[in-house]
C-alpha cells in the first residue's frame, strides 16, 4: 500500500504532506477530521527487506512504550492501529525545530542560559519514561523538538526498550546513533536509564562546545571511540560546575553517572539559577560602573482602612 497526499486513513486522518522517510517507516503531517487538529502519522514502509511481521513487532513496541508516557516534554501518542498488514502511529504534531536544527543554525557553542532549559526539560521527560520502565536508546538533538517559546518535546521512541516487553533486538545487537551512543550500547549490552543520561551528556557537550566529543571515518569508529577513548575536556570558558557535571554524565562506567534523570534535571536547574543570578549581578555592576544609577527601591507600608465596626470589636 502506497501512501499518497490527500489519502484518508482509518476514515479519520487525512495525509497532508510527507515530513520524513527512512529507517522502518515514513512520517506524515496529517489532519484529524473528527477533532479538527493536525497530527503526525508514522506508518510502515512496504519496501524493506525485513519481514512485515518483524516491522510490526517494532512498531507495536513503540506504541506500547509511548502509550502511558503522558508528560509535557514527551510527544503524545493518540492512537495505534493496523490495516492490511500496515501499522499506523497517530501522534501529537510538534510544529517545532529540532535541537539539531538549532545547533546547525548556531554553528558554534550555544549560550548555556539558552541550552540549559532545553536539557532540563529533556531530562524531566526521560525521567518519566524511565519511571515507566522505558529506555529511549536514541537520545540525540534530532529527537528533541524545541518550540519558539522554548517548550521541549522528546520524539521517536522507535528503538526504545521497555523492561516489561519481549526482547525484539538480539543479544549483542547495537541499537542507537553512533555519535550519541553510550559505551555499553556500543558493546551490544542492555541499555539502562544511565545509557540515556550518557546520550544526553553528549547532546550537552555538543551544545557547549559546538561539536561532538568523538568523530571518526565510520559509525563503527565513532562507537568504538565512545568505548575506548577518554572524553576530551570541555573548554575552560564553560562554567566549572556545569563542566564537571556534564563530564560525569559522560563517565564510561554507568555507575559513575548521575543516579537518574531527575538528579540531572535538578542539578542543571540549580546551575541555571546560579548562572542567571550571576548574569543579573553582572548587568547591575555594569550599570553602576558606567556612571548610571540603579533605580531607587521604594518600600511603603500598606494602608489599612479601619472600619468603625472593627474598632468596636477591638
Amino acid at each position: 500500500m502506497k501512501l499518497v497526499e490527500g489519502q484518508l486513513i482509518h476514515r479519520r486522518y487525512r495525509l497532508d504532506s510527507r515530513l520524513a522517510q527512512g529507517g522502518m517507516g515514513e512520517v506524515w503531517k496529517g489532519y484529524d477530521i473528527q477533532l479538527g487538529r493536525p497530527v503526525a502519522i508514522k506508518a510502515l514502509r512496504g519496501d524493506l527487506g525485513v519481514t512485515q511481521e518483524a516491522k510490526l513487532l517494532r512498531l507495536r513496541a513503540e506504541a506500547h512504550n509511548s502509550a502511558n508516557l503522558a508528560h509535557p516534554n514527551i510527544a503524545a501518542l493518540f492512537e495505534y492501529y493496523e490495516h492490511d498488514g500496515i501499522g499506523f502511529l497517530i501522534m501529537e504534531y510538534v510544529p517545532s525545530k529540532s535541537l539539531a536544527d538549532l545547533y546547525h543554525e548556531q554553528n558554534g557553542p550555544m549560550d548555556p542560559i539558552k541550552l540549559l532549559p532545553i536539557l532540563i526539560q529533556t531530562a524531566r521527560g526521560l525521567f518519566v519514561a524511565h519511571s515507566h520502565g522505558v529506555i529511549h536508546r536514541d537520545v540525540k538533538p534530532a529527537n528533541i523538538m524545541v518550540s519558539d517559546s522554548g517548550e521541549v518535546k522528546i520524539t521517536d521512541f522507535g528503538v526504545s526498550y521497555s523492561t516489561n516487553q519481549e526482547q525484539i533486538t538480539q543479544d549483542g545487537m547495537v541499537v542507537g546513533t553512533a555519535q550519541y551512543i553510550s559505551p555499553e550500547q556500543a558493546q551490544g549490552k542492555h541499555a539502562t536509564p544511565q545509557s540515556d543520561i550518557y546520550s544526553l551528556g553528549v547532546v550537552a557537550y555538543e551544545g557547549l562546545c559546538g561539536h561532538r566529543p568523538f568523530t571518526g571515518a565510520t559509525p563503527v569508529d565513532i562507537a568504538a571511540a565512545h568505548v575506548n577513548n577518554p572524553v576530551p575536556p570541555l573548554p575552560d570558558t564553560v562554567d566549572v560546575q556545569l563542566r564537571e557535571f556534564v563530564m560525569s554524565m559522560l563517565a564510561k562506567d554507568p555507575l559513575d553517572r548521575p543516579k537518574d534523570a531527575l538528579v540531572v534535571s535538578r542539578t542543571l536547574s540549580r546551575i541555571e539559577r546560579r548562572l542567571l543570578d550571576q548574569q543579573t549581578q553582572l548587568a547591575d555592576t555594569m550599570v553602576v560602573s558606567s556612571g548610571g544609577r540603579l533605580p531607587r527601591r521604594v518600600v511603603s507600608k500598606p494602608h489599612i482602612s479601619v472600619s468603625n465596626d472593627w474598632k468596636e470589636q477591638g
